[in-house]
């Protein structure tokens, strides 16, 4: 999919910590805004998307962390079945973080999830909508692999800069089958 090769290659986030410690039983909390940069032979080069991850983290032991990532990004510029057309996506992803330097003020730390969402395009015009935007909505699952490393410039302020590399699947929605009711009526007769 473009969309995870541009967030891939040109991820570098800043993130803000709100609660900076790495200590066991310590509590993180992060916030993370992601342009989505690119272009092609369709669109012109610039920011055509974003994404907004929020983040909870428990530290299990004094380098080991799980975190609960949550996310939301749209794409605007790309094009389905020859519609300009736009994706917005949720996804929650339980992610293990490993901070194999940790120190006061630098921390480095490689990180793994896997998490699951839903992804729903669109045409630009609505009237223009074709089969292949139902086609290609529905649940994604996602595989996160990053290296990083956080700057703090006090207990509880920093700044992270990651490369992940993220890799998306579109789970494509089944058609429901039909469920057919029915009662027995010895079921529904008097006792």
């Amino acid at each position: 999919m473009k969309t995870t090769l541009l967030v891939m290659i040109f991820t570098l986030m800043g993130v803000l910590n709100g609660f900076g410690q790495s200590q066991k039983n310590d509590l993180k909390l992060t916030v993370a805004v992601l342009p989505l940069i690119g272009s092609s032979d369709d669109f012109e080069s610039g920011v055509n998307g974003f994404v907004i991850k929020p983040s909870v983290g428990y530290f299990i032991t004094d380098k080991n962390s799980v975190d609960l990532n949550f996310s939301y990004a749209t794409l605007n510029d790309l094009r389905v079945g020859n519609v300009d057309s736009y994706y917005t996506s949720y996804a929650l992803s339980p992610t293990l973080r490993n901070n194999f330097v940790n120190k006061s003020k630098l921390r480095v730390f490689a990180e793994f999830g896997l998490g699951l969402g839903t992804i729903q395009y669109d045409a630009d015009n609505s009237n223009l909508r074709t089969s292949q935007h139902e086609a290609l909505s529905g649940g994604i699952s996602i595989l996160n692999i990053g290296f990083s490393g956080n700057y703090f410039f006090n207990d509880h302020f920093g700044i992270e800069l990651i490369i992940p590399y993220l890799n998306t699947t579109n789970i494509p929605p089944t058609k429901p089958t039909p469920c057919i009711l029915a009662l027995d009526p010895l079921l529904a007769s008097p006792i």
